[in-house]
């Protein structure tokens, strides 16, 4: 655990990150959202980690117990922001009570409090609380696209290169392109993208993988396509397209026919 997942945290600390977010799993059976040891004695203490804690979405209602148990437990194990989506009024009257009652030392609340308050001066948001509208402009900008291309070209793992079949011949007779979402643009940006949990069709600019096929081939060379892999027959090569909407990583399997 501390050759594999510790050691990029500490050189995100000493480069100066200023929130973490905790992940929505577990270690030896224990949920990391409830996890003192790693959260409060390792990331803040140990690591010197002096910025806030962030909850995952919805991620201490994964702790056993009921509520009340599931937002004492989270906190005392050093969260200071919690992501709650829809019933933050419960969160906020059940946090107060356990407060009050002395199941959440208010020296935790201080601590959660300050860090969050130190992020934000660091941020200079109290002296500029919004963002500068004059560059709302530059969104989706070509800059902007030339950018978020050269972060896929740098990101891109290829699993396997059997036989050296990429980069794939231009000239070749056929290629079939197979699968719902190579033709749908929505489904490769996943989530994230224009909405939370991503959605198909043409959400924005941009061009879909056969689009992207079709524009590179020769000629000679003629692109087919199928939803649902029918028609593959005969083609020189075949392009699978399997990519989940809500999944950030968005593979294309390449093979001979």
């Amino acid at each position: 655990m501390r050759e594999i997942h510790v050691a990029p945290y500490v050189e995100a600390i000493q480069a100066g990150v200023g929130s973490i977010m905790v992940s929505q799993s577990s270690w030896n059976g224990v949920e990391m959202h409830a996890h003192d040891y790693l959260i409060d004695d390792v990331l803040k203490g140990e690591l010197g980690f002096e910025g806030f804690v962030v909850s995952d979405w919805e991620a201490i209602d994964q702790i056993p117990g009921d509520y009340r148990s599931d937002v004492r437990t989270a906190i005392n194990a050093g969260l200071d922001m919690i992501m709650v989506p829809y019933e933050y009024v419960t969160f906020i009257e059940t946090l107060r009570d356990a407060v009050e009652s002395g199941d959440v030392p208010m020296e935790r609340i201080d601590d959660a409090v300050s860090r969050i308050l130190r992020a934000k001066f660091q941020l200079g948001l109290f002296e500029n609380p919004y963002t500068d509208r004059a560059l709302t402009g530059l969104i989706g900008s070509a800059e902007h696209r030339e950018i978020a291309r050269q972060a896929v070209r740098e990101s891109l793992v290829l699993l396997k290169n059997e036989n050296a079949l990429l980069p794939l011949p231009k000239d070749l007779n056929r290629i079939h392109v197979a699968g719902r979402n190579g033709d749908d643009l929505g489904s490769q940006c996943g989530g994230w993208t224009i909405t939370w949990q991503g959605q198909n069709g043409d959400i924005t600019t941009g061009t879909t993988i056969l689009e992207a096929i079709e524009n590179t081939v020769s000629e000679q060379t003629s692109v087919t396509f199928s939803r649902d892999g029918v028609g593959a027959e005969g083609a020189d090569v075949g392009i699978l397209s399997l990519i989940h909407i809500s999944e950030p990583t968005r593979p294309l399997y390449i093979s001979y026919a």
